[in-house]
């Protein structure tokens, strides 16, 4: 449901808006970024997580999501770092999961230093502040919002549908043994049998030929000795996801009045995922209060609790149930007789070892996996607040509070009795908790006619701690079907880590104001941390900025009815990581009854810091035509340095590295917010919002000596590496070999060549951005909500395995000849030269020149060897990251008059939303790349290792006030 409210130009002019440490400001006063976002904007499609709530709605903020058929958080970039410091109420949240949505009143993001600099070091990489809704006085209401919504796959792979399971197009074929096989197999001897132990599609047409399929050599089965005909199965893969069903029931009380408030609301959120055995089911609630203990003093408290259980976590990236049907799978499979992996006694599997041995051989059947392979995980959060305002007189006030955190979390992962993998149970357990004292006071006065003063002064001390605990058994398990510790064949795998953070910190901060016109600001803070020297762990965070409300030195017109400039500048510094300055020691496994400690490689530097940055930005704001046209700009530069950076050493010293704070980086943007009121009447109205922000980062320093670090890798050397002099993020690794002209140099074969850690793109986009469109007529609204991002790259594994095991729709077809490209090329090997091709081959053309003489060269290549010379050659497999996206879309219609008169129904909203409705633009139709699992595995987001798939969601929701 979305309100549209009426306002007068000066009430707009004059928005307050929350800034760093909840203090309240008039918007126009701030002399650096910030962006509002309201509460009802971002719960338009039922969103349970805020990050996917937040996608596209904030200039700057690059989203990278996780794939919608799981249970995965996505994460957001903020100028290119993530990272970003959540505050709910004041209180730190320590996971953007915790946070309950639908209590959102509105969310204040600021991004540079100098809007977050009274945070300090954890601030850093920008703030997002929520406030949550409150009840104002003489408000007393029950509201029921429910929401129940249907999810399906929307984005998986095109699958070829002509070949079957194999190696090869020719079927084997049973030969009857008597010193090997019952004596009742005779009559089998010389049927035609599929390639159960190959794991691809490479495989004879699928013309109905009869067959004996996998399941045709289990006994004491239906399906025994039975000749079934090789078809494809178009949709195996699909029918293998369900529907899954999300229920969201949120009930809310509110009671105010003349000095108290209080609301408090509770939730239930069932999602059953797409992913067979999969579910989650959460229980969240919120209490808040306020009350005016006397005319000057207020108490005020708020406690949010969020139950999660998972049933079974579903795995991403290569390996799990969705990579097998995209790498590794026969196209003729049908899923409905995979279901029942228990028979005649055994665990079996399509891929079986041969017609004597029915066991798995490279893989488990799907449904084994996501029934016996489980990963159950729960979650408890509780964050909360208790604290006193006192009012000295009108300028004058303080405000003291305390604020907890406890998260803790318990998961246990197994591998079930008779499958593929040696029997395995484990689990683990982890505990977060902070603890934060707060006070503050704060002076606001007018000083004169033409300046006013605003200060505040406050002190904060903080601790944080965190525990943990794993556990897994070793050997197998000795107790068929039973899964636990105590079971464990040998002794069991036990690690254990816990750390404490300490932090005290002082703040300031002034504003000074001249005639609404001009405002200088100017805020300090000063950390002591224990993760820093003890001589010297005192960290200096300052900022400074500046406004102009230059439209007032104008005369009043109709054309500019609000112009601002701002700028600002600040420095922030940051501490070293915990165990970065001490040494510690690897605690290994226990041989016999002694301990195993070891030393870790690399050399701790006791005087090494986190780093400091200084940045600064300079924008305008305009708003034209009486508010109908707004428009927000914003430069940023900030750099970097002293970061802590690798530096290797001689092993002969007993270590390989060491750590020194010689890293810099650079990052510069523009960010631009623009906003359009087309049409504005008594029946109708149309609001546009748009953003666009642009980043280059580049790696100005990271070590002597050291010019490359590599962030992260993967298959058969392709990296994301930073380089000094370089922009961040660029990936290396296979690239073809090229003449000057650019021609693929190719062997005397038809094999391109290539050359290794070549340089293949950048991950970081060239801009990001995103736009919402609301349409009011009367009592109906329609939201929609895209986003989008231009350029940057990532390495699509589910398209080269798609490939190279034959699955994927570009490995049939008709070649350049016009034969079918799977058909054998001329002479039956592996390739051939294009002019010694006759008119009936089959093959894939490549073309290039002859890496011996330099001259044109053409072959047509057997099309799995094409694909398998193509296997790891990255160039190849690397896709652009440029998407256009409809992510939501909501219509709403406002029940009012006869229809809710002379009941208790004080608001009756009724609304239709969708998720993921369409992905208007990608460079690989297939895979929706603005949600990848790599953004939750490396916080990269830069390749997509054969995820699950993306799911569409639609819905229907009704929300009742009384």
């Amino acid at each position: 449901m979305i309100d549209i409210t009426m306002e007068n130009d000066s009430a707009q002019l004059q928005e307050v808006v929350v800034t760093a440490l909840g203090i309240k400001r008039e918007k126009q006063s701030l002399g650096y970024a910030q962006q509002t976002v309201e509460g009802e904007s971002l719960i338009k499609a039922r969103e349970t997580n805020i990050n996917n709530a937040l996608a596209g709605k904030v200039a700057g903020v690059q989203f990278t999501g996780a794939p919608s058929s799981g249970f995965g958080n996505s994460n957001i970039r903020l100028r290119g770092n993530t990272g970003v410091l959540y505050i709910v109420d004041n209180v730190k949240v320590q996971d953007a999961s915790d946070i309950i949505t639908d209590d959102i009143a509105d969310m204040s993001v600021l991004k540079g230093a100098a809007a977050t600099a009274l945070y300090g070091p954890q601030g850093i990489n920008g703030v997002i502040i929520i406030t949550t809704k409150s009840a104002g006085e003489g408000q007393s209401s029950i509201s029921v919002n429910h929401s129940s919504a249907i999810e399906n796959v929307y984005k998986i792979p095109e699958y070829q549908n002509e070949y079957g399971g194999g190696y090869s197009q020719e079927f084997n074929t049973f030969n009857f043994d008597p010193s090997i096989h019952p004596a009742d197999w005779s009559s089998f001897d010389g049927q035609s049998m599929v390639e159960y132990y190959a794991d691809e599609s490479w495989g004879p047409k699928m013309d109905g030929q009869l067959v004996r399929h996998w399941d045709s050599w289990i006994p004491n089965t239906p399906e025994f000795g039975e000749l079934r005909p090789f078809s494809p199965n178009p949709d195996n893969v699909r029918d293998f996801f369900e529907t899954g069903i999300t229920s969201n029931t949120n009930v809310t009380f509110t009671k105010g009045g003349e000095g108290f408030s209080v609301r408090a609301s509770l939730a239930k959120i069932d999602r059953t995922g797409v992913i067979p055995n999969s579910e989650r089911n959460t229980v969240q609630g919120s209490l808040s209060a306020s009350v005016d203990i006397s005319d000057k003093l207020e108490g005020f408290a708020s406690l949010n609790y969020q139950d999660r259980r998972t049933s079974n976590y579903p795995s991403n990236g290569y390996g799990n149930i969705a990579s097998n049907f995209n790498q590794w799978w026969q196209r003729q499979l049908d899923i409905d007789r995979l279901k029942d992996y228990r028979r005649n006694g055994q665990v079996v599997s399509w891929n079986l070892n041969s017609p004597t041995n029915t066991s798995p051989l490279y893989w488990d059947m799907p449904y084994f996996i996501t029934n016996e392979n489980v990963n159950p995980q729960n979650k408890n959060a509780l964050y909360g607040r208790l604290g006193l305002n006192y009012n000295f007189n009108e300028d004058f006030t303080a405000s003291v509070e305390v604020r907890k955190t406890l998260n803790t979390y318990e998961s246990s992962n197994r591998a079930g009795f008779g499958g593929l993998s040696q029997p395995f149970y484990s689990e683990y357990e982890e505990t977060n908790n902070t603890d934060e004292l707060f006070g503050i006071l704060n002076y606001q006065k007018d000083l004169t006619e033409d300046f006013d003063i605003s200060a505040s002064a406050g002190f904060e001390i903080y601790d944080r701690n965190e525990k943990s605990i794993s556990a897994s058994t070793a050997g197998g398990l000795t107790a068929d079907g039973f899964y636990s510790l105590n079971t464990s064949r040998d002794r069991p795998n036990l690690s254990s880590y816990y750390q404490e953070i300490g932090r005290q910190s002082v703040f300031s901060k002034a504003s000074i104001g001249f005639r609404n016109l001009l405002y200088l600001d100017g805020s300090a803070r000063l950390d002591w941390q224990s993760t820093a020297n003890s001589e010297d762990n005192r960290v200096e965070t300052y900022g400074g900025s500046l406004s102009l409300i230059f439209s007032k030195l104008l005369p009043q017109n109709d054309i500019l009815s609000f112009g601002k400039l701002r700028a600002s500048i600040a420095e922030a510094p940051r501490f070293p990581g915990v165990f970065q300055i001490s040494e510690t020691y690897n605690i290994g496994t226990p041989y016999g009854s002694f301990g195993k400690l070891s030393v870790k490689s690399g050399l701790n530097n006791p005087l090494l810091t986190g780093g400091v940055r200084r940045e600064y930005e300079f924008g305008t704001e305009m708003r034209f035509a009486n508010n109908r046209l707004g428009l927000d700009v914003t430069y940023f530069n900030k750099q970097d340095d002293q970061l802590p950076a690798g530096v290797s050493l001689d092993p002969s010293t007993g270590f390989t590295s060491f750590s020194t704070n010689s890293g810099e980086q650079t990052y510069k943007g523009w960010e631009l917010a623009f906003n359009v009121v087309p049409v504005r009447n008594d029946n109708f109205v149309w609001d546009i919002n748009a953003n666009f922000a642009t980043l280059e980062r580049t790696v100005d320093a990271i070590a002597p000596g050291t010019d490359v670090n590599v962030l992260s890798t993967t298959w058969r050397g392709i990296q994301l590496q930073e380089r000094v002099g370089e922009e961040w993020g660029a990936i290396y690794g296979r690239a073809y070999r090229r003449d000057d002209a650019g021609n693929i140099l190719l062997s005397d074969t038809g094999n391109p060549r290539y050359d290794s850690n070549q340089y293949l793109g950048n991950v970081l986009p060239d801009w990001t951005g995103g736009a919402t469109s609301f349409m009011q007529y009367k009592n109906l609204s329609l939201g929609l909500d895209f986003d989008f991002q231009k350029g940057g790259k990532i390495f699509s594994v589910t398209k080269m395995f798609n490939a190279y095991s034959g699955l994927g729709e570009s490995t049939i077809g008709n070649n350049a000849a016009g034969n079918p490209l799977r058909d054998a090329v001329t002479g039956g090997g592996a390739a051939v030269a294009a002019s010694d091709a006759d008119a009936s081959t089959g093959g894939i053309l490549i073309e290039g020149v002859d890496e011996t003489t330099g001259e044109p060269a053409s072959y047509y290549v057997e099309a799995q060897t094409y694909y398998g010379r193509l296997f790891a050659l990255h160039e190849e497999w690397l896709y652009d990251a440029s998407y256009v996206k409809l992510r939501q879309a909501r219509i709403d219609y406002e029940v009012e008059g006869s229809l809710i008169d002379n009941t208790p129904i004080k608001k009756l909203n009724i609304g239709v939303f969708a998720s993921n409705l369409w992905l208007i633009y990608s460079s690989i139709d297939d895979i929706d790349i603005s949600e990848l699992e790599d953004s939750q595995i490396t916080g990269y987001g830069w390749t997509e290792g054969g995820q699950s798939p993306n799911t569409r969601t639609i819905g229907l929701n009704v929300n009742i006030s009384f």
